[in-house]
């Protein structure tokens, strides 16, 4: 039950954040909206392999592909912060939507390759610009429960992720184009329930930040999106090629062993932002973080399948909670800066790309299982960090919690 006033009856908790319905549907539509732009980024990595063979493409160009989208939403965070920054959130939400839906429609028709890469850059300016005004807009919605509205926009990004693989998976090797299609239409059915959405008004610019203050003000959200940006790209992303390697694992069944993280990761984000909500963003990474180091140690150096698919899969959903607990800290950290939101999203996206090339270079030195095994213990770091922020008194992670 909810909290009121003296002599008020108690109002039921409801499951989505908001303190009343309007809020409530225009949190869902700013949750539908990340969900459509994350689809449309998310589509070149599946469909590449039939795209290739239609546009007759080389693996360099693959890289190359890979390489403007990633440069595209890196750009366009620190161009959407801007935009939130002077004109608030609605703007930066409709015309990430308004991108992306264009980039989903000009792949879906695209019949060269110069027209179809051009609609990838639109597709991430589109998601780039869309990130830091939803998450502005999501964290304002939720109120007094920005844990539980940063753990659901997690969600969305997830739920971004899979249908991006299901529509590929549908539209089938002909027809992969309707993809495309099927991720404008969301788009364009997003933008036009921003009309109707409750956003918070453009923000006071606050005073100037000093680069120290910039510094300090990035630290503790960048040290704990920043894991779990160098966690996701880099000890995840190896994990099937670890399972078949080291284990022996059917490449199919090793490509499932991430499907199933993907399902895990949703309950485990809205959780995380919950705990958030009770315990504070820094003690939960702490916990999460030493949580995570546990299980890393286990599955790499488990001999067997049978002894590390249970903790490799619950440690891979684990990393994808950790980042809605960094968007909790940024948002309290420098909610009123937009362009920070957008630096901060950028750093991430750096720091996994460069995190992904330096583990590969050491698996072929060292070999993959102990490179493995010291990236997958780094997340103990977030508990050693909560202890110093909070005077050492973090509690260790437990079922109750």
């Amino acid at each position: 039950m909810e909290p009121t006033a003296a002599g008020e009856p108690a109002r039921t908790r409801r499951w989505l954040p908001g303190t009343s319905r309007r809020e409530r549907v225009s949190f869902l539509i700013v949750m539908s909206g990340y969900l459509a732009v994350t689809c449309g980024e998310s589509l070149l990595a599946p469909v590449f392999p039939t795209a290739a063979k239609a546009f007759g493409l080389s693996l360099s160009e693959e890289g190359l592909a890979f390489g403007i989208l990633a440069l595209s939403i890196a750009l366009a965070n620190v161009a959407g912060g801007v935009l939130l920054w002077r004109r608030g959130p609605r703007l930066g939400v409709g015309l990430g939507l308004a991108l992306a839906g264009a980039g989903g429609a000009i792949a879906a028709a695209s019949g060269r390759w110069p027209l179809f890469l051009g609609a990838q850059v639109l597709l991430g300016l589109g998601s780039g610009l869309f990130f830091a005004s939803g998450l502005s807009a999501a964290g304002d919605l939720g109120g007094d429960r920005r844990g539980l509205a940063m753990g659901m926009f997690g969600v969305a990004f997830s739920g971004g992720l899979a249908l991006a693989a299901v529509l590929v998976a549908l539209a089938g090797e002909e027809r992969w184009r309707l993809a495309f299609a099927a991720s404008a239409a969301l788009s364009a059915a997003a933008l036009v329930g921003t009309a109707f959405a409750s956003f918070a008004p453009r923000p006071d610019r606050p005073p100037a930040l000093t680069w120290a203050g910039v510094h300090r003000e990035l630290g503790v959200p960048l040290a704990v999106g920043g894991m779990a940006a160098l966690s996701q790209y880099g000890t995840v992303s190896f994990l099937a090629t670890f399972a078949v390697g080291a284990w022996g694992v059917p490449r199919p069944s090793a490509a499932g062993l991430l499907a199933a993280a993907r399902l895990l990761s949703i309950p485990g984000k809205v959780t995380a932002g919950h705990h958030a909500d009770r315990k504070g963003g820094v003690v939960t990474a702490g916990q999460i973080g030493l949580g995570l180091a546990v299980l890393g140690a286990w599955w790499t150096l488990a001999p067997s399948v049978a002894l590390g698919i249970a903790p490799a899969i619950v440690f891979a959903a684990g990393v994808s909670a950790l980042g809605p607990v960094g968007n909790i800290l940024a948002l309290e950290a420098f909610a009123d800066r937009g362009i920070m939101l957008g630096v901060f999203r950028s750093a991430q996206i750096g720091l996994g790309a460069v995190t992904s090339a330096l583990l590969g270079a050491a698996s072929e030195r060292f070999g993959l299982r102990s490179s493995l095994a010291v990236a997958a213990v780094l997340p103990a770091t977030l508990w050693f960090l909560a202890r110093r922020r909070t005077g050492g008194s973090v509690p260790a992670p437990s079922p109750g919690d």
